[in-house]
Protein backbone atom coordinates (compact mmCIF):
# COMPACT_ATOMS: atom_id res chain seq x y z
CA UNK A 1 0.00 0.00 0.00
CA UNK A 2 1.87 3.38 -0.87
CA UNK A 3 0.70 6.76 -0.41
CA UNK A 4 1.64 10.05 -1.17
CA UNK A 5 0.58 11.55 2.62
CA UNK A 6 2.49 13.32 4.73
CA UNK A 7 0.64 11.59 8.07
CA UNK A 8 -2.19 9.62 9.42
CA UNK A 9 -5.34 11.07 10.93
CA UNK A 10 -7.82 9.74 13.56
CA UNK A 11 -11.18 10.94 14.44
CA UNK A 12 -10.27 13.16 17.28
CA UNK A 13 -7.75 15.32 15.31
CA UNK A 14 -10.92 15.69 12.46
CA UNK A 15 -13.56 16.57 15.01
CA UNK A 16 -11.22 18.63 16.91
CA UNK A 17 -9.82 20.71 12.54
CA UNK A 18 -14.03 20.48 12.15
CA UNK A 19 -15.17 22.10 15.24
CA UNK A 20 -14.31 25.20 16.23
CA UNK A 21 -15.67 24.59 20.08
CA UNK A 22 -13.74 21.78 20.62
CA UNK A 23 -11.45 21.74 23.10
CA UNK A 24 -8.53 20.91 21.52
CA UNK A 25 -9.45 22.75 17.97
CA UNK A 26 -6.31 25.24 18.15
CA UNK A 27 -4.18 22.40 18.73
CA UNK A 28 -5.48 20.77 15.28
CA UNK A 29 -5.34 24.36 13.57
CA UNK A 30 -2.14 24.38 14.48
CA UNK A 31 -1.05 20.89 13.23
CA UNK A 32 -2.73 21.36 9.86
CA UNK A 33 -0.59 24.41 9.32
CA UNK A 34 2.39 23.08 9.86
CA UNK A 35 2.26 19.65 8.64
CA UNK A 36 0.54 19.99 5.44
CA UNK A 37 -1.45 17.48 3.50
CA UNK A 38 -2.64 15.57 1.78
CA UNK A 39 -3.90 13.25 5.19
CA UNK A 40 -4.14 9.56 4.86
CA UNK A 41 -7.13 7.80 7.38
CA UNK A 42 -9.49 4.86 7.34
CA UNK A 43 -13.11 4.85 5.93
CA UNK A 44 -14.19 4.28 9.44
CA UNK A 45 -12.59 6.99 10.62
CA UNK A 46 -14.46 9.26 8.02
CA UNK A 47 -17.55 7.66 8.72
CA UNK A 48 -17.41 8.11 12.58
CA UNK A 49 -16.15 11.82 11.75
CA UNK A 50 -18.70 12.15 9.49
CA UNK A 51 -21.85 10.72 12.19
CA UNK A 52 -20.52 12.79 15.30
CA UNK A 53 -20.37 16.07 12.82
CA UNK A 54 -23.81 15.73 11.81
CA UNK A 55 -24.95 16.15 15.86
CA UNK A 56 -23.16 19.38 16.16
CA UNK A 57 -25.83 22.12 15.98
CA UNK A 58 -25.22 23.35 13.50
CA UNK A 59 -24.33 20.10 11.40
CA UNK A 60 -20.53 20.71 10.20
CA UNK A 61 -20.39 17.37 8.50
CA UNK A 62 -19.38 19.54 5.31
CA UNK A 63 -16.34 20.09 6.59
CA UNK A 64 -14.78 16.33 6.56
CA UNK A 65 -16.14 16.90 2.47
CA UNK A 66 -14.13 19.56 1.73
CA UNK A 67 -11.01 18.03 3.16
CA UNK A 68 -12.19 15.16 0.79
CA UNK A 69 -12.93 16.69 -2.08
CA UNK A 70 -9.76 19.54 -1.86
CA UNK A 71 -7.73 16.05 -1.35
CA UNK A 72 -6.93 17.31 1.68
CA UNK A 73 -7.81 13.83 3.16
CA UNK A 74 -7.36 10.45 1.80
CA UNK A 75 -8.87 7.25 2.44
CA UNK A 76 -7.18 4.22 2.07
CA UNK A 77 -9.30 0.96 1.27
CA UNK A 78 -8.75 -1.62 4.30
CA UNK A 79 -11.76 -4.22 3.65
CA UNK A 80 -12.57 -6.78 3.16
CA UNK A 81 -8.62 -7.61 2.36
CA UNK A 82 -7.34 -6.75 6.16
CA UNK A 83 -11.04 -7.83 8.25
CA UNK A 84 -9.17 -10.80 9.90
CA UNK A 85 -6.00 -7.70 10.82
CA UNK A 86 -9.02 -5.53 12.39
CA UNK A 87 -11.04 -8.66 13.96
CA UNK A 88 -7.08 -9.14 15.56
CA UNK A 89 -6.37 -5.86 16.95
CA UNK A 90 -9.90 -5.62 18.77
CA UNK A 91 -9.36 -8.55 20.44
CA UNK A 92 -6.27 -7.96 21.21
CA UNK A 93 -6.97 -6.09 24.28
CA UNK A 94 -9.26 -7.71 27.28
CA UNK A 95 -8.94 -4.52 29.51
CA UNK A 96 -9.96 -2.13 26.62
CA UNK A 97 -12.88 -1.52 24.66
CA UNK A 98 -11.51 -1.15 21.20
CA UNK A 99 -13.72 0.22 18.73
CA UNK A 100 -13.34 -0.54 14.89
CA UNK A 101 -12.38 2.99 13.62
CA UNK A 102 -9.42 2.83 15.47
CA UNK A 103 -8.56 -1.01 14.99
CA UNK A 104 -8.86 -0.36 11.52
CA UNK A 105 -6.50 2.75 11.58
CA UNK A 106 -4.06 1.25 13.65
CA UNK A 107 -3.53 -1.58 11.27
CA UNK A 108 -3.57 1.44 8.29
CA UNK A 109 -0.20 2.91 10.65
CA UNK A 110 1.08 -0.92 9.91
CA UNK A 111 1.36 -0.38 6.60
CA UNK A 112 2.52 3.20 6.80
CA UNK A 113 4.76 2.95 9.86
CA UNK A 114 6.88 6.01 9.07
CA UNK A 115 4.41 8.66 8.78
CA UNK A 116 3.53 10.74 12.32
CA UNK A 117 -0.22 9.92 13.57
CA UNK A 118 -2.00 13.46 14.53
CA UNK A 119 -4.65 12.68 17.41
CA UNK A 120 -6.21 13.88 20.21
CA UNK A 121 -7.06 10.62 21.41
CA UNK A 122 -3.80 9.76 23.77
CA UNK A 123 -4.85 7.52 25.86
CA UNK A 124 -5.71 4.86 23.35
CA UNK A 125 -3.76 5.56 20.95
CA UNK A 126 -0.63 5.70 22.81
CA UNK A 127 -1.91 2.12 24.60
CA UNK A 128 -2.33 0.14 21.17
CA UNK A 129 0.81 1.50 19.85
CA UNK A 130 2.77 -0.36 22.63
CA UNK A 131 4.33 -3.05 21.28
CA UNK A 132 4.63 -2.23 18.15
CA UNK A 133 7.60 -0.69 16.25
CA UNK A 134 7.79 3.29 17.05
CA UNK A 135 5.56 5.73 16.38
CA UNK A 136 5.45 8.95 16.43
CA UNK A 137 2.53 10.56 17.69
CA UNK A 138 1.68 14.32 17.37
CA UNK A 139 -0.52 15.01 20.46
CA UNK A 140 -2.29 17.77 22.26
CA UNK A 141 -0.39 19.45 25.15
CA UNK A 142 -1.82 18.80 27.90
Amino acid sequence: MTSDANALVDTSFLLALCDRRDAHHAWAAQVAQSLRGPWLTCEACICETDHLLDYLVPPQSRWIYELLHAGALQSQHLLPEQIAQVHSEIARYRDRRVDFADACLVILSDYHPKLPLATADVADLSAYFRGRRARKLLLPAH
